[in-house]
């Protein structure tokens, strides 16, 4: 072994499971973990910590990472040295029932403790005491402050700005995990993103559970529209692009803004979850499809090009024919540029487990797919819609041999282009023009103009 190769003594393996979030709270574990002196390997037999980073969301989520785990613990056997370390929703969930369940793991913290990963790891163990887990819950909430992060190599960066819940929706486990809503200051997120442009980032994502109450409850009188403005001037940056947001959170600002800031990107996640209005009192979700509709208008109105997608739900507790069919008519209302679409999956802890009333499984998965049927023809309607058109599109990736080029349009398209004659491929990180030529439910094709 040459001396650059990481030893089993200071090296570091990190698995991640779930939302950008969670890669991103994956990056800053692994500037930590760099900052204190461990290398990245990319096999976890060859680790002297081993990171699971978990999402919890749904039951498939907590399953697959349990899966996970049961194969990652094996690398103890024999080596009580290594470290078994898991982060996360479900962590922060399943903390007690976690170590019950697997012995084996060392360290379980949910994903407000990233910034104590160090400290965590130090008090592992000392003299005298033997082997024990240490829970991220019995450490103070650390200030939130911008850990190092290791990020891939790219064009586009994520950025927190917020985090944390401050909703009480029905189905949904957030607040519980990630806690109380916090919103950092946008000197600080400015001076973060000015360092990735200097490194040749050039669109940034900023992330929040709420992203768009950025501000709301930190009495900075800083809100969501003034941090876009904000990004908005960094020399350098490209785009800014931001999930998720929430209906409730809306408002004329946040509109004001997206109209107005040439480097915002005219692509809103909304979720929406049901076209019902009984149903989303049920869920808890804070606003009537009504008050959806006018934010949608207002915003349409701003920005006429604007994409639209959102999440959507199948198979919620009381959900009737009539429920869905609400459903199925708001999406041919709003004509979503995408959406996520999940059937609902009971989460411990939150105030729907328990209820007794879900549709069953098979009338559930009958919904799902007629709603997936419904989306696709219409996206793919939208998509044949560009055909002709001029994009603009960010490159992400150039690949020489077929010379092609793949990147996002402004709506968040995935567009791959070729180039005609003896035309230069572009650099990623550059806005070329696109002429789309054909399409497919999953994005554009064109050539270089």
């Amino acid at each position: 072994m040459d001396d650059d190769s990481p030893t089993q003594s200071d090296t570091y393996y990190i698995k991640t499971f779930g939302c950008q979030m969670n890669v991103h709270d994956s990056e800053r574990m692994a500037g930590l973990m760099a900052e204190a002196g461990f290398r990245a390997v990319d096999d976890p037999a060859r680790a002297s910590v081993i990171l699971v980073n978990t999402c919890t969301v749904r039951d498939k989520a907590d399953q697959k990472a349990l899966s996970d785990l049961g194969r990652l613990r094996q690398h103890k056997k024999g080596n009580e040295t290594v470290v078994l370390a898991v982060t996360g929703c479900m962590a922060e969930r399943e903390q007690e029932n976690l170590h019950r369940l697997m012995p084996e793991i060392d360290l379980i913290a949910g994903p407000s403790q990233v910034r104590n990963l160090i400290p965590m790891l130090g008090d592992l163990h000392h003299p005298g005491e033997g082997r024990r887990v240490l829970l991220g819950r019995n450490y103070e909430l650390p200030e939130m402050t911008t850990p190092p992060a290791i990020r891939p190599p790219g064009v586009t960066a994520l950025v927190t700005v917020q985090e944390g819940c401050d909703k009480a929706c029905a189905y949904c486990v957030v607040p519980r995990t990630r806690g109380a809503e916090r919103s950092r200051p946008v000197a600080a997120i400015v001076e973060e993103i000015r360092e990735l442009v200097a490194v040749g980032y050039r669109e940034v994502t900023l992330l929040g559970q709420n992203v768009n109450g950025y501000g709301k409850n930190s009495g900075t009188k800083e809100s969501f529209g003034d941090l876009l403005r904000a990004v908005n001037d960094i020399d350098g940056l490209l785009r800014i692009r931001f999930t998720t947001s929430h209906p409730s959170d809306m408002d004329a600002g946040m509109i004001s803004a997206m109209k107005e800031c040439k480097k915002v990107m005219p692509h809103l996640h909304l979720p929406l979850q049901s076209g019902s209005d009984s149903l989303l009192s049920r869920m808890d979700r804070g606003y009537s499809l009504a008050l959806y509709r006018d934010w949608v208008s207002r915003l349409r109105e701003a920005v006429p090009h604007v994409s639209l997608t959102t999440d959507l739900i199948v198979g919620f507790c009381g959900e009737t024919e009539e429920d869905f069919a609400k459903t199925l008519s708001a999406v041919e209302e709003f004509r979503f540029d995408g959406a996520f679409c999940f059937i609902y999956s009971p989460r411990p802890g939150t105030p729907a487990h328990g209820w007794t009333d879900m549709p069953s499984r098979d009338l559930s998965v009958a919904r799902f797919r007629r709603l997936e049927e419904h989306l696709d023809a219409l996206i793919l309607e939208k998509n044949r819609n560009q055909v002709g058109r001029v994009q603009e599109v960010l490159v992400e990736r150039v690949d020489p041999s077929l010379e092609r080029l793949s990147g996002r349009s402004p709506q968040f398209r995935h567009v791959r282009a070729t180039r005609e004659g003896d035309r230069p491929l572009p650099e990623t990180g550059e806005v070329v023009s696109v002429k789309i030529r054909s399409c497919t439910k999953a994005g554009l094709e064109g050539v270089i103009v």
